[in-house]
């Protein structure tokens, strides 16, 4: 037997009262109170900390019991169980594997679901998105970053009119577009944005010993956009602020982290050797070698400063890891 309150649902009134239990039946007494239930009538609730637990009855009425180790003994005479997750969480052990289950979730929704996730949206996000994106990145790193491209027109003409004859692997069709601008900031430097331009610096095409070389960069960036690589890493970046800003249909908050997501992203080894894979498929398809690749990322990082972490944060090879066994890989193509 057992001491409880009991409020009968209907008003605010507590009852003092024994609760007792016989056999698979509960019986409640007290003042003018006087029910029984069967036990399996009854919801019992989970024990947490010293608050009661309270015993809830078909009608609404309510018993609650202060002390737990005397209920716990009258429970466990009739054979009654707490659920499983109710055992679990009093196990100190059951504790600490959900603990480490946990903590391996989270490393592995880190590690595959949430670039399959950011594959998923890359692959369904609106033109206009992604050109509005492009454009606000990119004026984003014009205030900042970029001035106007020194190159003549011409010049310009002549590197774009040259890539554009090249044939791209499997008559696929990239749509895309090459700006020129000069940044003493980041030197040598090459990268394509969402939207499907592809930003190249003066310096970079002053470090290129032909228009072949420049090519091959260009090649690579090209693979990037056909794998939209940018937009996956920036998604993966900013994917929790993406989703609301798509679900209430505004993109501000990503616009406005977008310009330093894209310069600070580094791409995966994956998406590297994919990129390389469809620069030097893209230049073997027009009799050209993937060696012109392999040189521009050499010179590139000889350039800065041989990818040691003193090396400028924002250069070619901060978005570009692994130059050695990429170079190794060309060279054998």
């Amino acid at each position: 037997m057992i001491s409880a309150d009991y409020y009968d649902g209907k008003s605010a009134t507590r009852h003092s009262v024994t609760l007792h239990i016989d056999g698979d039946i509960a019986h409640i007494e007290g003042e003018g109170i006087k029910r029984d239930a069967l036990l399996s009538s009854l919801r019992i609730s989970e024990p947490m900390g010293n608050a009661p637990r309270v015993i809830t009855f078909t009608d609404g009425a309510i018993c609650e019991v202060r002390d737990h180790v005397t209920l716990n003994a009258l429970l466990a005479q009739t054979g009654y169980q707490e659920k499983a997750v109710v055992r679990w969480a009093q196990s100190g052990k059951m504790v600490l594997a959900m603990l480490a289950l946990s903590v391996l979730f989270v490393l592995a929704s880190y590690r595959y679901g949430l670039p399959l996730f950011a594959d998923v949206v890359a692959e369904r996000l609106p033109a206009d998105t992604l050109a509005k994106l492009g454009d606000h990145v990119l004026a984003a790193l014009d205030e900042s970053m970029f001035k106007p491209s020194t190159l003549s027109a011409a010049r310009q003409k002549k590197i774009i009119e040259g890539f554009e004859r090249l044939k791209v692997p499997g008559g696929r069709v990239v749509p895309h577009k090459v700006l020129f601008r000069n940044s003493p900031q980041i030197g040598a430097n090459a990268f394509a944005l969402p939207s499907g331009d592809i930003v190249m610096t003066d310096e970079l095409v002053a470090l290129a010993k032909d228009d072949t070389e420049v090519h091959a960069v260009l090649a690579h960036e090209l693979g990037h956009l056909e794998k939209r690589h940018s937009l996956r890493q920036l998604l993966q970046a900013t994917i929790v602020g993406l989703v609301v800003s798509w679900y209430i249909g505004d993109v501000s908050s990503l616009l406005a982290s977008a310009p330093v997501a894209i310069l600070q992203a580094r791409y995966s080894r994956d998406f590297e050797r994919e990129a390389d894979t469809f620069g030097a498929a893209m230049l073997r398809a027009n009799g050209l070698s993937p060696g012109y690749l392999a040189n521009m990322l050499e010179r590139l990082e000889q350039a800065h400063g041989g990818g040691e972490p003193d090396s400028k944060s924002n250069d070619y090879f901060s978005t570009h890891p692994g130059t050695q066994e990429r170079v190794r890989v060309l060279r054998q193509e």
